[in-house]
């Protein structure tokens, strides 16, 4: 069964993926959740492997979605962590900074 909050966060991530167009894939690993996949401009609920991942325990991610977390600060701060292709990381950050 899919945790509630990656159906939030899935409608969340689309919404703001309506004026951005991911070329590389961004895996969105949340702690003891699941996971989300951006590609393009979709969101899919997958563990499929992506040219960037980024993971964090939910909290952080509502924060982020809600625009009250910058991901770069998070990441500064050990809160986020990223694995893979920074640039597709950064373009991922700059929808919510």
């Amino acid at each position: 069964m899919t945790h509630p909050f990656l159906e939030t966060a899935k409608a969340a991530l689309l919404q703001r993926l309506e004026t951005e167009n991911f070329e590389k894939s961004v895996s969105l690993r949340i702690k003891d959740v699941g996971n989300l996949v951006i590609f393009g401009q979709g969101v899919e609920i997958s563990d499929a492997r992506a040219d960037c991942a980024i993971m964090a325990d939910q909290e952080s991610f509502e924060k982020i979605l809600a625009g009250t977390l910058n991901p770069m600060k998070a990441a500064l701060f050990g809160k986020l962590k990223i694995a893979g292709d920074a640039k597709t990381a950064m373009k991922f950050g700059a929808m919510f900074g």
